[in-house]
C-alpha cells in the first residue's frame, strides 16, 4: 500500500526518540534461541554466562524494549546501555539495584551509540554512582550537538531536507509548530565526560578480554565488542535477530551515503570467528551470527535492486516507498522511511546506477545503467572512506 504523507506528517531526528526500525527481515530460522522462548521481565534476569546478566528496560514506544547487560566485576558492576530517560527506565533501574545488583555499585556505564533508548539514561545513572562513562567520540559529540540543539524552532535546513524529498509543502506549518526538542526529551544531561573508544580498543568485562570492533551506518561509530576469551558478541543495533536498524540520511549530511557504510561494517564482521552467542539490544540473545549477516547483507542489496527497477521513471524520495516497504507507513515511521529511502537512493547514486536531477525544488532519482547484485558489496567496499581495517589486522 502507498504511504499517504497526507496523514503521516515527518518529523526531524531531533525529534525522534524511538529510532525504531523501517525495514524488517524475519528470521528464516537460520538462527538458535538457547533460552527458547524465555526473556527478562522486570527483576528478573538471565544470565547468559558466568557473571553475565541479560536484563530488560522497558521502552514507551511501539519498540518496547532494550536489552541490557549487567558484568560482576567484584566489588560493583559494569552496565552496557541504559534505556531512555523518564520514570519508567529510572523504576526498573531502582528495581535492579534492590534485587540484582547486591548493593555494589554500578562503577562503568558503556553505550553503544548515541541514541536515546541506549544513553538516555546514561548521565542519571552517572550521577548516582560515580560511575566512569565509555563511548565512541563521535556517538558522544552528535549526542551532545543533538541535545544542545534542541528548541521550539523547527530548523530551516530540516524544512528543506523534507521538502526535497518530496513531502508536501502545506505541512510546514504543522511542521514547524511540532518543534525541536524530543531528542533531550528522551536524553538526561549527558555526563560532562567520558572514556573514549575506539576501534581495536581493548578492555576487560566480568574478568573477560574484549575488543571493540566499529560499526557505522545505523549510527556514526557504533561499538560492538567481540569477547577474546570465549565465544560471545555484543552487537548493540548493528546485528539485531528479527529486524534490521534504521540506515537513514539526515538533513545535516543531506548528501550522506550510510548505506555504504553499513553494508561495508557488516561485512567486515563476517571476520568474527567460530559461533558466538550474540547478546544484541532488542529481541533476543541468539546463535547464527554468519546466518544473520548474510540475512541482513542480502536484504538491503534486494531493496537496491527493486528500487533500481522503480527508479526507470523519474521519483522522488517519498515516491519510491511503494518499491521499499511493503506496509503502510505513518507516524515517526515516515521519517525514519524517507532518511531511509534516500540512503539507498544515494548508494545508487555512488555507484553511478541512478542519476538525480533537480526541478521545482524537488531532487528526482532516474535509473541508469545495470544492477549487478553479485557485484555491488565490493563495489562500496572499494569506495574512499567507506571500509575500515580487517579484523584479522589485529590479531
Amino acid at each position: 500500500m502507498e504511504a499517504h504523507p497526507e496523514r503521516d506528517i515527518p518529523v526531524s531526528e531531533g525529534e525522534t526518540v524511538d529510532h525504531r526500525i523501517s525495514s524488517t527481515w524475519s528470521d528464516d530460522g537460520s538462527l538458535n534461541y538457547p533460552h527458547g522462548e524465555k526473556v527478562p521481565a522486570g527483576a528478573d534476569v538471565i544470565e547468559v554466562a558466568a557473571g553475565i546478566l541479560w536484563a530488560r528496560i522497558p521502552l514507551p514506544w511501539s519498540l518496547d524494549h532494550i536489552n541490557v547487560y549487567l558484568f560482576r566485576e567484584g566489588d560493583g558492576w559494569t552496565v552496557i546501555d541504559t534505556g531512555a530517560r523518564g520514570n519508567t527506565g529510572k523504576e526498573a533501574w531502582e528495581g535492579l539495584e534492590q534485587t540484582v545488583l547486591g548493593g555494589l555499585p554500578i562503577k562503568r556505564v558503556i553505550a553503544t551509540h548515541m541514541h536515546p533508548d541506549h544513553l538516555g539514561l546514561a548521565g542519571w545513572l552517572v550521577e548516582r554512582s560515580g560511575a566512569e562513562f565509555w563511548i565512541t567520540q563521535a556517538e558522544y559529540l552528535l549526542a551532545n550537538t543533538l541535545w544542545n540543539s534542541a528548541g521550539t524552532e523547527f530548523p530551516e535546513n530540516e524544512l528543506t531536507y523534507l521538502f526535497r524529498g518530496g513531502v508536501d509543502r502545506k505541512y510546514e506549518p504543522m511542521i514547524r509548530a511540532a518543534g525541536y526538542g524530543n531528542y533531550k526529551k528522551g536524553v538526561h544531561t549527558l555526563p560532562d565526560s567520558y572514556v573514549r573508544m575506539e576501534d581495536g580498543t581493548e578492555l576487560t568485562l566480568g574478568g573477560r578480554r574484549w575488543r571493540v570492533v566499529i560499526g557505522r551506518g545505523h549510527s556514526p561509530e557504533h561499538a560492538c565488542l567481540t569477547c577474546l576469551d570465549e565465544p560471545l558478541f555484543i552487537g548493540g543495533d548493528q546485528i539485531l535477530p528479527e529486524i534490521t536498524s534504521n540506515v537513514s540520511v539526515y538533513a545535516r549530511e543531506p548528501k550522506g551515503n550510510p548505506l555504504a557504510h553499513w553494508l561495508s561494517s557488516l561485512d567486515r564482521m563476517r571476520a568474527i570467528e567460530g559461533d558466538p552467542l550474540v547478546l544484541p539490544s532488542h529481541g533476543r540473545v541468539f546463535y547464527g551470527l554468519q546466518a544473520r549477516i548474510d540475512a541482513l547483507i542480502n536484504g538491503h542489496l534486494d531493496k537496491l535492486e527493486k528500487l533500481h527497477d522503480w527508479c526507470q521513471n523519474p521519483r522522488t524520495a517519498v515516491k519510491t516507498f511503494k518499491a521499499l516497504y511493503r506496509r503502510k507507513i505513518e507516524g515517526m515511521d515516515f521519517y525514519l522511511a524517507l532518511g531511509e529511502a534516500i540512503a539507498h537512493l544515494h548508494l545508487l547514486e555512488s555507484l553511478d546506477l541512478v542519476d538525480r536531477s533537480f526541478e521545482d525544488d524537488l531532487y528526482f532519482f532516474k535509473a541508469k545503467g545495470r544492477y549487478d547484485k553479485a557485484s555491488v558489496l565490493q563495489r562500496v567496499n572499494d569506495q574512499p572512506g567507506v571500509s575500515l581495517r580487517s579484523l584479522n589486522d589485529f590479531a
